[in-house]
């Protein structure tokens, strides 16, 4: 996350990369979340077995269908506007 947001300083304001960053933040913060979550519900004592089972499956299943758009929103990022690249390409600006 601190990578991300050290690099999130010399992406243009208002660009097409800046929304697609945004977006990239808010999905893997979600996922971050849920696998928090998840990880909660696998030490509770005050919910009873099957609802804390369920909710760490939901939770963690969620969690990794997001870090898979995230991830393809971070390789948008990386592939196709040149962020975090030592020598940017030209769509960077858009």
């Amino acid at each position: 996350m601190f990578a991300g947001l050290f690099e999130l300083r010399y992406i243009t304001s208002g660009s097409q990369s800046m929304q697609v960053a945004t977006w990239h933040i808010m999905v893997m913060s979600t996922a971050w979340v849920c696998f928090l979550a998840a990880m909660l519900l696998s030490t509770s004592t005050g919910l009873d077995y099957l609802t804390a089972q369920v909710g760490e499956v939901v939770s963690a299943s969620v969690g990794f269908l997001l870090m898979g758009i995230g991830g393809w929103l971070g390789g948008r990022l990386v592939y196709e506007f040149g962020i975090a690249v030592k020598e940017p390409t030209k769509s960077q600006a858009r």
